[in-house]
């Protein structure tokens, strides 16, 4: 495939809106449970459930106006490997305190720990595809794999196919209402779309329901035109380049992981998926600087161990899953993959399992009086 420069640009537009979008919300996966489980607080949770909700729509829209079709679906591998791949992510992100996405905005912001976090994560990402072959894939991954083509909803015989994605939207909404109340519910819609201060790029935060909404529908668009977003598949091309870069391109043709990952590429190097991640940087990072929210921000010396075990747990257990929660909760959601809720289940088991055991958050916390 030979890549033109309209696909970088468009690109690049891509990766500026969304970092400018998450640092706009603090939009960050590993927050949404973790407050829910700690303190139940569902602010950041209700904007995931927004935007799993704005991508199921969005995904199945374009397939039924053949903007996109089913090959185009991103369905990972399902059985048992998607759950211990979720587990160890759902670790590592929590003991580097920020999910992929997460990671990516507080780079722009300044955070030095996340540049940090997410080196180690480009370091487990070939950790992993230097152990790929034969090692994993021969006695971990393939044993553990049901349905080494994943599975999809989209494949059961529907009238057309927003129709399983609308029933479960409907389901989402009645549930929201039961608990939160026909008012409160319709009132939330009002609450996003009016909570703005005079100059909204200015604001340090915007609601994070409509944020979640904006990048549901900014996916929607990137999957008709682009592909599905995804964060670990890029960010892995990015560290092979590196690799290739440093000590010639052998060491990544010769390697049968990531020789697979640069399959459609003319030569090794960055393509417009590369483009984007590097460009959310600079998104998070025009947002922050516009809002005062941009500081160089050190590290305490205590938080290093984390954001480096955690940046390695991440890169490889993002390719065992496969995937990282952004390409789970929007293209594996979207596209209805069975494989990508199992992964976001194991990534909830691990982060239960790092407050819980690791850093020992109270749990009395969860109960109510």
């Amino acid at each position: 495939m030979q890549f033109t420069l309209d696909f970088f640009i468009i690109a690049a537009i891509f990766g500026l809106l969304y970092g400018f979008l998450l640092q706009k919300a603090d939009f960050c996966f590993t927050a949404s449970v973790r407050d829910w489980f700690i303190v139940k607080d569902t602010r950041i949770l209700n904007g995931v459930l927004v935007l799993m909700a704005v991508s199921l729509l969005g995904w199945g829209a374009m397939l039924t106006v053949g903007a996109a079709d089913l090959s185009e679906l991103w369905v990972v591998p399902f059985g048992g490997i998607n759950l211990i791949g979720g587990i160890l992510f759902g670790i590592g992100m929590t003991l580097a305190g920020a999910c992929g996405s997460g990671t990516l905005y507080r780079c722009g912001m300044g955070y030095v720990q996340f540049w940090i976090v997410l080196l180690f994560a480009v370091i487990g990402n070939l950790v992993f595809a230097f152990i790929y072959d034969p090692w994993a894939r021969d006695y971990f991954i393939e044993p553990l794999t049901l349905k080494p083509e994943g599975y999809t909803l989209y494949s059961m015989p529907t009238l057309f196919p927003l129709l399983i994605p609308l029933l479960i939207v409907l389901v989402m909404i009645g549930i929201a209402i039961y608990r939160f109340g026909v008012k409160t519910f319709f009132n939330g819609f009002k609450e996003a779309a009016t909570d703005w201060q005079k100059n909204p790029f200015k604001q340090k935060h915007w609601d994070i329901r409509l944020v979640a909404a904006l990048l549901g529908i900014l996916a929607t668009i990137q999957f008709a035109v682009m592909s599905s977003i995804g964060i670990t598949g890029p960010q892995t091309r990015v560290g092979a380049t590196a690799l290739s870069l440093m000590f010639g391109e052998d060491i990544v043709l010769n390697n049968t992981y990531l020789n697979g990952l640069f399959a459609e590429f003319p030569r090794i190097g960055l393509g417009p998926e590369e483009t984007l991640i590097i460009f959310m940087i600079v998104g998070s990072f025009i947002a922050a600087l516009l809002s005062g929210s941009f500081k160089i921000r050190l590290p305490k010396l205590a938080r290093l161990p984390n954001a480096i075990i955690g940046g390695l747990l991440m890169g490889i257990a993002s390719r065992i899953a496969p995937g990282c929660n952004i390409a789970n909760v929007i293209s594996g959601v979207g596209s209805m993959s069975l494989g990508s809720v199992v992964v976001l289940i194991g990534m909830m088991i691990g982060i239960f399992i790092v407050i819980k055991y690791i850093f020992k958050m109270p749990m009395l916390l969860f109960y109510k009086e």
